[in-house]
């Protein structure tokens, strides 16, 4: 009975009776060994988080294909001059829309002061400017997977005190008189409320790498908050478990691939080298025995007289080619030059294969990693610009939102306490609607064009047909709508003033420069009545 039993258990279980997933089983190959633990996301540094982080800082500093890669990223998102678009909800402030564009511009114009200011006294080591913060603390955060800052405010000659310190993240750090005190409300020096919100950070004076500092390092506790709720202490990274508390470099993912990449290409140049160091040998018909008789200091009678002969009328009646160097063998001997066989045929291709896992990693493309922009079309290049943008949008959303933002409403609070920047309601009403007033979107670079003229008569029938306004096709090209729309008033009056009549902007583009040209022309000549020209006519 007992193996009848055990044959109907097993039939059970070949035919479906495992209850249990091919994921969660053993005994498949694949997946015999695989048995990662239940680990906390909010254990960082105890699972290898600083070798991670060193790693991916020495592969930017060491690795070109890396450096080339996180450069494209964040030139593609934040660029050095992201600039702020204030959007106040002044719906809820009792206000029109006229106010809101009348309040916006004075209110940017006084940020852009204040963060391109010649001294950088937005910087607390006054160095960058509030762009190229952005940029650096962009970097930081893919690449080491985290960004973190301080707001502080010093009196440095200008009205608003506000000013950025920029810190790296391994010197947040729990002080060591404290390590017995982590768990839920302190884990890798910040600090969290009982319902896990950031509560402040312990930063240490010193950076743990540099040695060369004197003093005693101190561990100083930064407040998230200030008492008014303003921001103190930045930390921001992508989480991608919902306990998670530190960041992990983007990096980590390609590490084992980019360092493949660094061997192949040192054992690949150092083949070549030697292949083409050591490329031609002289084949001889003699013996070793012969050879070694002929070089060995023997008498001149060992010498086969011969060979004597012919090296002495080669002597006096060298071979001469005019150009050229010309060495006469012994009898019997030939050049042999070995078949090259480097670089590797399957070199291209292998490279080829690793730098498309890092860029999709990165989340960037392949040919913006390699500059290799063989065998793209204009219907490839459109849907790989398309992939990338959402990416881009998502990232740059993200990343502004959490760390600029927060920057911008501590600079408007204090712009608002000095009575420089006027609110509805006053000083105090700011507090009661701070996120209405603060609400801010950033302008960065532009999507980029792969066919100007194909994208602009698709801008103008979008436009014409109401399905885009023209203030998104004017952020897609990472210009401000404010600035672009006051210069076209403003050279509309010029023109004006001049008896010039207005460009004709109806027309879908021309398809050359002479359609171009013939087009203005006719819309010069008849402003009033419409272009006599066969194309296509977009209304209005």
């Amino acid at each position: 009975m007992g193996v009848i039993a055990s044959l109907k258990k097993h039939a059970f279980s070949l035919f479906g009776g495992n209850t249990r997933r091919d994921a969660a089983r053993s005994d498949i190959s694949e997946l015999q060994g695989w048995n990662p633990g239940n680990r906390h996301a909010g254990a960082g540094r105890d699972y290898g988080l600083d070798l991670i982080l060193n790693r991916s800082r020495d592969l930017d500093e060491n690795n070109g294909w890396i450096n080339a890669g996180l450069d494209r990223r964040v030139e593609s998102v934040i660029g050095v001059s992201i600039r702020l678009s204030a959007q106040p909800k002044y719906e809820l402030l009792n206000r029109d829309y006229a106010w809101r564009m009348d309040w916006t511009g004075k209110t940017q114009a006084r940020f852009d002061v204040w963060s391109n200011d010649i001294e950088h006294r937005n910087d607390a080591r006054q160095m960058l400017t509030f762009g190229a913060q952005a940029r650096l603390a962009y970097l930081s955060y893919v690449r080491d997977g985290e960004a973190c800052a301080e707001i502080r405010d010093d009196a440095r000659g200008l009205a608003n005190t506000t000013n950025v310190l920029l810190i790296e993240p391994e010197r947040v750090v729990t002080p060591p008189l404290q390590k017995g005190q982590e768990g839920p409300n302190l884990r890798d020096g910040i600090a969290y409320n009982d319902n896990g919100a950031m509560t402040g950070a312990w930063v240490v004076s010193r950076h743990p790498g540099d040695y060369s500092a004197t003093a005693k390092e101190r561990y100083t506790f930064i407040p998230a908050r200030s008492s008014t709720g303003r921001a103190k202490f930045i930390h921001v990274f992508n989480p991608r478990r919902a306990e998670q508390n530190r960041g992990i470099s983007r990096l980590a993912e390609i590490m084992v691939p980019a360092k493949m990449i660094d061997r192949v290409d040192r054992a690949e140049v150092n083949a070549a080298l030697k292949s083409a160091l050591l490329s031609i040998f002289i084949k001889s018909a003699g013996s070793t025995d012969d050879i070694s008789d002929m070089l060995a200091p023997a008498n001149d009678e060992a010498l086969d007289p011969w060979l004597d002969a012919y090296v002495d009328f080669r002597t006096k009646n060298p071979v001469r080619v005019d150009g050229a160097d010309v060495f006469q063998l012994f009898p019997g001997e030939d050049v042999v030059t070995p078949a090259a066989t480097h670089p590797n045929s399957n070199y291209p291709q292998f490279i080829r294969f690793v730098l498309q896992k890092i860029a999709g990693s990165l989340g960037i493309s392949y040919p913006q990693l390699s500059q290799d922009w063989s065998g793209i079309n204009y219907s490839s290049a459109r849907a790989l610009l398309n992939e990338l943008w959402r990416s881009f949008m998502e990232d740059r959303r993200f990343f502004t939102q959490a760390f600029l933002t927060p920057i911008y409403a501590a600079w408007l609070e204090v712009e608002v306490a000095n009575g420089d920047v006027k609110v509805p309601g006053g000083p105090a009403n700011f507090y009661r609607n701070k996120t209405a007033i603060c609400m801010a979107e950033w302008i960065g670079p532009g999507r980029g064009s792969v066919d100007p003229l194909k994208e602009a008569n698709a801008d103008n029938l979008d436009t014409a047909a109401g399905r885009k306004s023209t203030v998104e096709a004017i952020l897609e090209r990472g210009r401000d709508p404010e600035d672009v729309l006051s210069e076209e008033q403003y050279y509309r009056q010029r023109r004006a003033a001049r008896g010039l009549p207005e460009v004709n902007h109806n027309l879908k583009a021309a398809a050359d420069e002479s359609d171009a040209q013939a087009a203005q022309e006719t819309a010069d000549d008849n402003a009033n009545t419409p272009p006599a020209s066969t194309r296509e006519q977009v209304p209005a």
